[in-house]
């Protein structure tokens, strides 16, 4: 009876214990319509199940600082992520990303997809680390 409600009790706490975070670093790219680069950088990210948050740190062409906070879900292999608080001041980004294709052995090449803010959009491509 002593071994039945200790293995009960062990598996309790195994179920009831919570997902762990994990850290990762993209490499990003912003892209007006017309292909030119306005910015890279970086999304540093905590990733926990299907869920997304950080910051990002890019640079612009011009050589000036871009930052934002990022948050978002993967959902059937597509990313919705906003891009809030933008150093420059475009409001309601959302970034819809898609896995690029595949290599040889499969692993994708990254994400890319369209960025639609208040009065303007652009593109992002982004690959994990």
């Amino acid at each position: 009876m002593h071994k039945l409600a200790l293995a009960i009790a062990a598996a309790s706490v195994g179920f009831s214990a919570p997902v762990m975070a994990a850290s990762s670093s993209w490499n990003v790219t912003e892209e007006s319509a017309a292909g030119i680069k306005s910015a890279q950088g970086k999304w540093s990210l905590k990733t926990e199940g299907d869920n997304l948050n950080g910051s990002a740190i890019l640079q612009r062409d011009n050589g000036t600082e871009l930052t934002y906070n990022v948050e978002g879900s993967l959902k059937d292999g597509v990313y919705t992520v906003k891009l809030d608080k933008r150093s420059d001041e475009k409001k309601g980004c959302v970034w819809t990303g898609h896995a690029l294709s595949a290599t040889a052995l499969g692993k994708s090449t990254g994400y890319s997809g369209d960025v639609v803010c208040e009065g303007s959009k652009f593109v992002i491509r982004a690959q994990g680390q």
